[in-house]
C-alpha cells in the first residue's frame, strides 16, 4: 500500500477522491465512489480494479504495479481482505458506571400501573386525568379557576388541533350549542363531536405533522459548511403528515422511520412508503464539503445517533461519544454499540457531486404509483431533462479528454459523470414510454458489508480501542440482552417472540437496525410511550409533565404528576399507541377545559402553575400565525402543493447558486408546512416568530418578544396584503355590521361595547387624515391581525 500513501492517507494529509488506505475501515467505507475493497469479491473491489488498469481508474497513475505485486492483493482480497498491518490499539476502556444502580431512576423503570384516586368530590372530575389532577390540588391546597367560556373552547379546539381559527360561521355554531346545553353531560357529548369532527380534516395532520418535523429536525437542506439543498426531503414532509392522519400507531410510526426498509411488505406502495420514511435518518445537519471520509461519517453516525435517542427516548446519548455519560448511567461502549449499527448501514440523501464532496445516490422509487406524487412531465420539464443528460454527457467528454491527456485528477469523477449520463438516459426513455420519470427518494439501506466497530478513545478517530459489539443502551434493556452478537440469520428464524424487550421477530436484519427499532418501539422499554406522551401532552398544554421534553436523564425535571404520567403511558400503548385517542382524552377533561383565568390564591402557591389549576395562554407558534392571517384574508390554499416549493430554485450550495434572497422571496398561500425549510434561510416570519431552524431535536420551541415583530407586523407587505384580503371580506357587509363581522371573521366573538365604540370612531374621522375610507378599513383590519388576541391561544 506504500504507493497508495502518498495520495490517500491520514499521515499525507490527503485523501483525494475522498478515500483513505491507511485502514482496513478506511478501504471498507471507501471513497467519493464508494467502497475500495469488497471482501471475496474482485467484481466489487474498486481496488483491485484500479490496480489492475481494468477500468475507469489506473492506480497508481506513474504506472502499473508488478504482477506479483497484484496477484498479491488478488489474493488477499479472496481471503477476506483481512487486515495484515499492525495497528496501535489502546488498551480496553473500561466503565465505572454501575448499569444497576441506574437502573433505578425513576425514567429507566417501566410505567407503574395506576389507577385513578377516588375522591369525595365526584361532580368536578369528569375523565382519569382530572382525578390525578384533583388529587394534586389537594395536596397542594389549589382550587381549580372556572371552566373556559365556551367561544374560547371553541377557538383553542381548533387552533390546537388543527392549527386553524374557526370561521365565523363554525365558531358561532359551535359555541350556541354548548351555550345552549341542559347540562355538563350534553355540553361534554357537543365537545365530543367537535374533537372528533376536526380529528377527522386532513390539516389535523398538517398541525400535528408539524410538531413532529420539529422532533425530526425536518429540513431541505444539509446545512453546515455548505448547505445544499435537498431536493426531495418533501416525501418524508409528506409521509409524517399522511401518519399523523390515519393515526399510524406510534410504535409502527417508529420502526418505519428507523428500519421501514427492512420490514415486511405486502405490496410494491407500501416497500416505497416504509423507503420514505426511513428519510429519518437521512434528513440531519451535514458537513458535505468534509475531505476527510472517516471523519465524515463518524459525524453522521454520530448525528444519528443523537437524533434517534432525543426524539424516540429523550435521552442524549451522543454524549457518550468522547467519555462515559457524565450524568446517565450510559458508558461509552453503549454509544459504539449503537454506533455499530448505523455504521452498518448507508445513507442516501443524494447532492451533486460536484458540488458536495460528500454526496450519496438516492433510493429509486419508481413504477411505485400515484402515491408517490410523481407528475407527468411537461414539456419544459421534459426540455431540461433532455438538456441535463447533454450536460453529463458534455462533461463526461470533457473528462475523458483530460484523462487521455494525463491529468489524472479527473479519474475520480468519471464514474459519477458516467451516472449522471446514464440515469438521465433512462429517465428520458420512462418518459418515452411511460410518460413518467424516474421518482427517487432519501432515506437508508442496509450495507453489504457491515464495517466493524471499536471503541475511539476521546472519540479521536487515531485512537481505536477495544472492539464493540452492536447492541442497545443497558440501562434500558434486561440484563445481559443488549448486545446482537449472538444473533444470526438462521437463529433469528427460530426465535419465538418473547417479553425480554428486543422486539424479537421472525426476521433479521444484518445491521441491526431492524432489532434496534423494535427494541425502541417496545412496549418493554421503559422510556418510548412515556415520551411521546410527554410530546403530546405538551402539544396540548404548552408545556409537558415533564417540562424539558426532549431530556428525561438525570439533568432534565422531574415530573410533576409522575403517577399520572404513567397511567397515561399504559394506557397508550393498551389503546393501539394511537395519538388521536390520547388527544381525545386529553381535550375531554375538564383539566384541558379550564379557563386561563388567574387566581391570587393559587399564584401564590404555583406561580409557574406546574399542576394545572388553569390553562396556560400561550403565544401560537409562526406557521399558526401565518395561516391564521390566511384564512382570515379568504386567501389560504387549502390543497397540498405536489413536491416542494424548492423545486424551481433547484440543487446546489445555497451561498452559490442558490441564493438566500431568492429562497426567502419564495412565496405561497399553502400552509406553512409546505414552505421552504432550508436550514439558516427560513421564511422572514417563521424566523422572526421562533421556528426552529432543525439543526437539533426541538420538541419545545423557544418563545421570544422583539421589536422586529411588531415592526414586521405593522409593515411587512404579506401581513398588509392579508389584511387588505381581511377588509375585502368585511366591506361585502353593511357598514353598521363592518365591525362586528370583523370581530367574528377575527376572534369568533363579538366586540365588546368599547372596542365598537374606538372602531366607529376610528373609521369615522377619515376626513382628519389623507386615507380613504377603504384604506381605513384595511388599517384597521391590519390592527386587529397585530393583537396579542389574534396570535394568542387562551
Amino acid at each position: 500500500m506504500k504507493h497508495c500513501y502518498e495520495c490517500h492517507s491520514s499521515a499525507s494529509g490527503k485523501s483525494k477522491g475522498g478515500l483513505k488506505v491507511d485502514s482496513l475501515e478506511a478501504l471498507l467505507r471507501g471513497g467519493d465512489t464508494g467502497p475500495a475493497i469488497a471482501g471475496r469479491s474482485l467484481d466489487k473491489s474498486l481496488l483491485y480494479e484500479a490496480i489492475s488498469y481494468d477500468g475507469d481508474y489506473q492506480m497508481p497513475p506513474k504506472g502499473k504495479l508488478p504482477s506479483e505485486v497484484i496477484a498479491d492483493f488478488r489474493n488477499w482480497i479472496l481471503a477476506g481482505a483481512p487486515d495484515p498491518r499492525v495497528t496501535k490499539i489502546n488498551e480496553d476502556v473500561q466503565t465505572e458506571i454501575d448499569i444497576e444502580k441506574g437502573r433505578e431512576f425513576w425514567a429507566y423503570r417501566l410505567p407503574v400501573h395506576h389507577d385513578p384516586p377516588e375522591h369525595k368530590n365526584t361532580d368536578w372530575p369528569r375523565t382519569s386525568i382530572d382525578q390525578f389532577v384533583l388529587a394534586k390540588w389537594n395536596e397542594k391546597g389549589l382550587t381549580p379557576v372556572d371552566d373556559a367560556p365556551a367561544q374560547a373552547l371553541v377557538r383553542r379546539l381548533y387552533f390546537v388541533i388543527i392549527g386553524l381559527p374557526p370561521t365565523a360561521e363554525e365558531s358561532q355554531r359551535w359555541t350556541a350549542r354548548m351555550d345552549s346545553s341542559t347540562s355538563d353531560a350534553a355540553r361534554q357529548q357537543i365537545v365530543f363531536e367537535l374533537v372528533d369532527h376536526l380529528l377527522d380534516l386532513p390539516q389535523f395532520g398538517e398541525r400535528w405533522g408539524r410538531h413532529w418535523m420539529d422532533v425530526a429536525r425536518f429540513a431541505e437542506s444539509t446545512g453546515g459548511d455548505q448547505n445544499n439543498v435537498f431536493q426531495h426531503a418533501w416525501r418524508y414532509r409528506d409521509w409524517v403528515i399522511d401518519a399523523f392522519n390515519s393515526d399510524k400507531p406510534y410504535d409502527q410510526f417508529v420502526r418505519e422511520q428507523l428500519a421501514g426498509d427492512l420490514l415486511p411488505i405486502a405490496d410494491d406502495q407500501e416497500w416505497a412508503d416504509n423507503l420514505i420514511a426511513t428519510g429519518f435518518l437521512a434528513i440531519g445537519v451535514k458537513l458535505v464539503g468534509e475531505e476527510d471520509q472517516q471523519k465524515y461519517f463518524a459525524d453522521l453516525v454520530d448525528e444519528q445517533i443523537d437524533t434517534t435517542t432525543r426524539a424516540f427516548l429523550g435521552t442524549s446519548v451522543a454524549c457518550a461519544r468522547c467519555h462515559d455519560h457524565k450524568f446517565d448511567p450510559i458508558p461509552q461502549t453503549d454509544y459504539y454499540a449503537m454506533a455499530g449499527i448505523f455504521r452498518a448501514t448507508e445513507t442516501h440523501y443524494g447532492l451533486l457531486k460536484a458540488q458536495a464532496r460528500q454526496a450519496t445516490t438516492l433510493i429509486d422509487l419508481t413504477g411505485m404509483g400515484p402515491k408517490s406524487g410523481q407528475p407527468e412531465l411537461s414539456k419544459q420539464e421534459y426540455a431540461e431533462l433532455v438538456q441535463a443528460r447533454d450536460d453529463a454527457k458534455k462533461t463526461l467528454d470533457d473528462a475523458m479528454r483530460k484523462i487521455r491527456s494525463g491529468e489524472n485528477v479527473f479519474r475520480g469523477l468519471l464514474r459519477k459523470y458516467r451516472s449522471d449520463r446514464d440515469e438521465t438516459e433512462a429517465a428520458l426513455q420512462a418518459v418515452l414510454t411511460s410518460g413518467q420519470a424516474r421518482v427517487f427518494a432519501m432515506g437508508t439501506q442496509d450495507r453489504e458489508f457491515p464495517l466493524p466497530t471499536r471503541l475511539l478513545v476521546r472519540g479521536e478517530l487515531d485512537k481505536p480501542a477495544q472492539e464493540v459489539p452492536r447492541g442497545l443502551l443497558r440501562v434500558l434493556s434486561p440484563p445481559g440482552k443488549h448486545t446482537l452478537t449472538t444473533w444470526t440469520k438462521d437463529a433469528a428464524v427460530r426465535h419465538e417472540k418473547t417479553d425480554d424487550g428486543l422486539g424479537a421477530s421472525s426476521y433479521f436484519s444484518d445491521s441491526g437496525r431492524l432489532e434496534l427499532a423494535q427494541w425502541i418501539a417496545s412496549e418493554r422499554n421503559p422510556l418510548t410511550a412515556r415520551v411521546m406522551v410527554n410530546r403530546i401532552w405538551h402539544w396540548m398544554f404548552g408545556r409537558g409533565l415533564v417540562r424539558t421534553v426532549d431530556e428525561f436523564g438525570v439533568s432534565g425535571d422531574p415530573p410533576t404528576h409522575p403517577e399520572l404520567l404513567d397511567y397515561l403511558a399504559n394506557q397508550f400503548v393498551e389503546d393501539g399507541w394511537s395519538t388521536k385517542k390520547l388527544i381525545r382524552q386529553i381535550a375531554l377533561s375538564r383539566t384541558w377545559q379550564l379557563s386561563s383565568k388567574h387566581d391570587d390564591k393559587n399564584f401564590d402557591v404555583d406561580p409557574d402553575n406546574q399542576f394545572l389549576w388553569q390553562m396556560n395562554r400561550r403565544r401560537l407558534e409562526a406557521e399558526a400565525v401565518r395561516d391564521a392571517m390566511l384564512v382570515v384574508s379568504g386567501n389560504l390554499d387549502s390543497q397540498r402543493p405536489l413536491g416542494t416549493l424548492l423545486r424551481d430554485v433547484g440543487e446546489g450550495n445555497v451561498g452559490q447558486n442558490v441564493f438566500e434572497p431568492v429562497i426567502r422571496a419564495i412565496e405561497s398561500n399553502h400552509r406553512s408546512v409546505y414552505l421552504p425549510r432550508v436550514r439558516g434561510v427560513l421564511p422572514e416570519m417563521l424566523e422572526l416568530f421562533d421556528a426552529p431552524d432543525a439543526s437539533l431535536v426541538t420538541g419545545s420551541r423557544e418563545t421570544t418578544s422583539s421589536p422586529l415583530q411588531s415592526l414586521y407586523l405593522m409593515n411587512n407587505p404579506f401581513v398588509q396584503l392579508q389584511a387588505k384580503g381581511f377588509a375585502d371580506r368585511v366591506q361585502q357587509f353593511p357598514p353598521s355590521e363592518r365591525i362586528k363581522q370583523a370581530y367574528l371573521i377575527a376572534f369568533g366573538r363579538h366586540p365588546t361595547t368599547q372596542q365598537q365604540q374606538l372602531a366607529v370612531e376610528f373609521m369615522r374621522n377619515v376626513s382628519e387624515s389623507r386615507l380613504t375610507t377603504e384604506e381605513k378599513l384595511i388599517a384597521y383590519c391590519q390592527t386587529l391581525l397585530c393583537t396579542s388576541e389574534f396570535n394568542t391561544i387562551d
